[in-house]
């Protein structure tokens, strides 16, 4: 089982997120909130929130996601019901039972999902800690795996990658720390080559986690609070369960310089926009152009055609014959 785990602000945002009727949302249990609208859930969320006012990332979001290997053989409802029972374990081995929180699970995916929502203020009032708070998640998700009887989600990222073709450092490992050294550089080998295709054309952090979820990536920042606001100072991807740093996948890749990356391309946004913007303005003007040329064309050819045609003399078959017409004359 893997749980994404992400610290958000907005409860409106969020929940108005889970119920989305595209994901086909059914709530699968709930504790302190309302669950008959995003409205009514979101405004149980503040009203707690409210609590600590001065605490801005108030929302826990963990993305709860079984490996199609759990989902063969079972029904929907079963794969629910799991879901349900993942999703409670979960919220008692992360001790987050006394706050609010919210399972719901979504259909638009070929893998069997749920979002857990929980508010950061608990029941007294206090803040729920966030420190190393994805370390704690994957050792949780590990533990749930053994207990209610799930394929190991890492292990099965390890021998999808075998399945594609062992590296030849792979092939070669003799001992278990030497195929888990050949494991991090194959999965940071991966991680560089993803980076390469998504960093330079994202403008943010966010935008770089986005590009980077199909890969399997996830993205890990350290902040600091300055007076300008939030700067990022550090950076972790995550793949198949392995960690590195941003300078350990290439020094292009740390996270000062992923951040100039990041404002070069922002940069370049209303340069690009604007070429894009003249070349389709230039193309819309041709395309109507020729659309206007071909149809006078077209209508002059008609004209001429049918100006021939009156203006045609009768042909010799068009003269009555005297001699057919029985030789009366004038």
């Amino acid at each position: 089982m893997i749980g994404k785990v992400k610290i958000g602000k907005s409860f409106g945002g969020i929940c108005r997120y889970v119920f989305q009727e595209d994901k086909q949302a059914q709530v699968l249990d709930a504790e302190g909130v309302r669950t008959d609208s995003a409205a009514h859930m979101a405004q149980d969320f503040q009203y707690q929130q409210a609590q600590r006012p001065g605490l801005g990332n108030a929302v826990l979001h963990v993305a709860l996601a079984l490996p199609a290997e759990d989902a063969a053989g079972r029904s929907p409802e079963q794969l629910s019901e799991l879901l349900r029972e993942a999703g409670r374990a979960y919220v008692q081995e992360m001790k987050l039972e006394n706050t609010q929180w919210a399972l719901v699970q979504h259909f638009d995916k070929k893998h069997s999902h749920a979002h857990l929502v929980v508010n950061r203020v608990d029941n007294d009032g206090q803040t729920i800690a966030d420190n190393f708070i994805g370390q704690e998640s994957r050792r949780v998700c590990q533990r749930l795996e053994q207990q209610l009887g799930l394929t190991v989600a890492e292990q099965r990222g390890r021998e999808q990658a075998h399945e594609v073709g062992p590296t030849h450092r792979q092939a070669v490992a003799a001992t278990p720390k030497a195929e888990r050294a050949a494991d991090w550089q194959r999965a940071r080998h991966e991680v560089a080559t993803a980076l390469s295709q998504t960093a330079p054309y994202s403008a943010s952090f966010a935008q770089l986690q986005t590009r980077l979820a199909p890969y399997g990536i996830e993205v890990k920042t350290s902040v600091h609070q300055k007076k300008a606001g939030p700067a990022v100072f550090g950076v972790v991807f995550e793949k198949d369960g392995y960690q590195m740093k941003g300078s350990e996948v290439g020094k292009a890749f740390s996270a000062g310089n992923l951040q100039k990356m990041f404002d070069q391309h922002q940069a370049q946004l209303p340069e690009v926009a604007q070429v894009v913007g003249q070349a389709v303005q230039r193309y819309s003007a041709e395309a109507l152009r020729q659309l206007f040329a071909q149809q006078a064309q077209e209508a002059a050819r008609n004209a001429q055609e049918t100006a021939r045609q009156a203006t045609q003399a009768p042909t010799k078959q068009q003269i009555p014959d005297r001699e057919q017409s029985g030789g009366l004359s004038m």
